[in-house]
C-alpha cells in the first residue's frame, strides 16, 4: 500500500510453518477468495458487516464486496481512495484524494460518495456505528491531527490526553456512542507516549499498557469491551482485551516469541466477545488468529479448504463469526484477501 493510507504498527514477517490439526469443538471455516479490482488479484480488507459485506482497498480504490462481486466506490475526484469501515445499513466510510490533491474523509451510501472534509484540512474516517455516527481524525497545515466525531450533520473534536493539541485519532465507535482510538500525551517519568484511549460521554480516558510505554485501541463492542495492542516491558507488543477497567494480555500462539515492535495484535471484537488479529508463531511468522474459549487459535489450522494459502492476519469479525483475513507474500508485500465463514459452532466468547 502507498504511504497515503493508514500505516500498521506491526510488521508482518515471513510465511513459514506447517498447519496444525483442528481441535475438538473448535470452529472450522470455508474460505472464499475476494479477488480485486481491475482484474488484480490483490486487495487489503478492513471491515465487514453482519450481512457479510466486506470493504477495503484494491488498485488504490475503495471497494465493497458482496454476493461474490466487488464494486469500485470511486473517489472524491482524485486518484486514490480507501474504505475503512461499514455498518449494517451499508454505509461505508474512509478517505479519498480530491481533485485538488487533498485527502478528505468520505461517507459512501446509495452509490454516492459524500465529502466530509473541509478545504485546507486533511481528514480520514475510520469507524461508523449503526446510527451513522462517524469517527476519525482531522489535521490542518502544521497542526497535529485530532480525533473527530461526525454526528447529525455536524462535527465535534474529541480532544486528546494533553497537553492540548498533542494529537489523537478515533478508530472505532459502538452503538452506545463510545469511541476508542489512540492519543499522544505525556507520561510523568517517560516523556511522550502514545496510548490506547476511550472516549465516554465526551471524556477521554487512558486505558494503559501492559508494562511498556505505548498502546492502541482498535475496536470496541456493544458490551464496552476493547481490544488492541500494548507494549510490554521488553518493548514487544501484546494483543490486549480491556474490560471493567482491567487490561488483559491475550497471549500468543504456542512457542511464539515477541521481539521489539512486534508480537501479537488484536484487530477486532464482535458482540459475542470473539477477538481476531495476528500472532507470531514459533518460527517468527505472522499468523491470522482468533482468541476464544481462553485459547489462541491459528486460523490456518481451522481452514481445511485453504490449500496453498497461508493466512497472515485477521482484520475483522462480525456477529455471525465470519472473519476477513489477509495473506501477505513476504517476497513482494502483495496482499490477497479472503472471507472465512464458520461451519461448526464452538462456544462463543473469549472466556
Amino acid at each position: 500500500m502507498m504511504a497515503f493510507f493508514r500505516k500498521e504498527i506491526l510488521v508482518l514477517l515471513g510465511l513459514l510453518g506447517a498447519l496444525g490439526p483442528v481441535a475438538s469443538g473448535q470452529s472450522t471455516y470455508t474460505i472464499t477468495s475476494l479477488g480485486g479490482l481491475s482484474g488484480s488479484p490483490f486487495a487489503n480488507v478492513t471491515d465487514l458487516s453482519n450481512f457479510g459485506q466486506v470493504v477495503g482497498t484494491s488498485a488504490n480504490h475503495a471497494f465493497l464486496w458482496e454476493n461474490g462481486a466487488m464494486t469500485d466506490l470511486g473517489t472524491l475526484g482524485g486518484s486514490l481512495s480507501a474504505a475503512n469501515a461499514i455498518n449494517d445499513k451499508g454505509q461505508i466510510v474512509g478517505e479519498s484524494t480530491t481533485a485538488s490533491g487533498e485527502k478528505h474523509a468520505f461517507l459512501w451510501e446509495n452509490g454516492v460518495m459524500k465529502d466530509l472534509g473541509v478545504p485546507g484540512e486533511t481528514s480520514s474516517a475510520h469507524g461508523i456505528n449503526s446510527h451513522g455516527y462517524i469517527v476519525g481524525a482531522i489535521s490542518g497545515k502544521n497542526v497535529r491531527g485530532g480525533a473527530i466525531l461526525w454526528k447529525n450533520g455536524g462535527r465535534q473534536s474529541l480532544g486528546d490526553l494533553g497537553p492540548s493539541g498533542s494529537g489523537s485519532t478515533a478508530i472505532a465507535i459502538n452503538d452506545n456512542g463510545e469511541v476508542v482510538g489512540v492519543s499522544s500525551g505525556l507520561a510523568s517519568s517517560s516523556g511522550g507516549v502514545v496510548r490506547a484511549v476511550i472516549w465516554q460521554s465526551g471524556v477521554i480516558h487512558d486505558i494503559g499498557t501492559l508494562g511498556g510505554l505505548h498502546s492502541t485501541a482498535n475496536a470496541i463492542n456493544i458490551g464496552h469491551q476493547v481490544v488492541g495492542w500494548a507494549e510490554i516491558a521488553d518493548q514487544s507488543t501484546a494483543a490486549f482485551f480491556f474490560d471493567n477497567g482491567v487490561m488483559q494480555d491475550l497471549g500468543m500462539l504456542p512457542g511464539g516469541v515477541g521481539v521489539p515492535g512486534s508480537g501479537s495484535q488484536a484487530a477486532s471484537i464482535n458482540d459475542n466477545g470473539q477477538v481476531v488479529g495476528l500472532s507470531l508463531d514459533s518460527n517468527g511468522a505472522s499468523r491470522a488468529v482468533i482468541w476464544e474459549n481462553s485459547q489462541v487459535i491459528d486460523l490456518n489450522g481451522a481452514t481445511p479448504g485453504a490449500s496453498g494459502v497461508i493466512l497472515t492476519r485477521a482484520r475483522a469479525i462480525n456477529n455471525q463469526g465470519q472473519i476477513v483475513v489477509e495473506q501477505q507474500d513476504s517476497t513482494n508485500n502483495s496482499i490477497k484477501c479472503f472471507l472465512l465463514t464458520p461451519q461448526s459452532s464452538a462456544t462463543k466468547g473469549k472466556k
